[in-house]
């Protein structure tokens, strides 16, 4: 875990209410549960995947002030590490500490897995599967191309049908 570092304090001793939040959308917001060398610390957790890291503010219970940001490298994670330990909560194992991820909103909890397991497979948020639909969006749109191709005679009217099909199969 070398590269598991603090952002906006360094040190650990800046004084409350120093630290800036960033301003973005969050893909977990819950009670995030830091255990290190067996002692638990207890915060609310605001979450953000990164293109390169994950970016996690730890925040006051009593007043949301964040208290503490730090970012965790993807290099210093893999799928493994992640564990769903109830419906509930998600714990990530790293080398000297794990980090539980609680809420009650099912569906953050599942996205957030999701997006981040996908992120240490593939080095994509998104599934393979997924991108491809993307790419071929417009069905009528891509069957046209094809009948062109086929009137054009650059491609034969079973290789047109073949491609159809495939086409609306998705």
């Amino acid at each position: 875990m070398g590269r598991l570092g603090f952002l906006f304090n360094p040190d650990g001793n800046m004084p409350k209410g120093e630290i800036k939040s960033r301003d973005v959308d969050f893909d977990f917001l819950g009670l995030l549960t830091e255990n290190t060398d067996g002692n638990d610390i207890k915060s609310n957790g605001a979450i953000k995947l990164d293109e390169d890291s994950i970016y996690i503010e730890l925040r006051s219970r009593l007043n949301g002030k964040v208290k503490d940001a730090f970012e965790i490298a993807y290099d210093d994670l893999n799928a493994e590490d992640i564990d769903r330990i109830a419906d509930n909560k998600v714990q990530l194992n790293l080398d000297n500490r794990t980090i539980q991820l609680k809420t009650l909103d099912h569906d953050m909890l599942n996205n957030f897995e999701s997006r981040l397991k996908n992120k240490l497979n593939t080095g994509s948020f998104v599934p393979e599967e997924e991108k491809i639909r993307h790419v071929i969006a417009d069905v009528p749109a891509e069957i046209r191309k094809y009948h062109e191709l086929l009137k054009d005679g650059i491609i034969t009217a079973e290789e047109f049908e073949k491609k159809k099909k495939e086409l609306l199969n998705n």
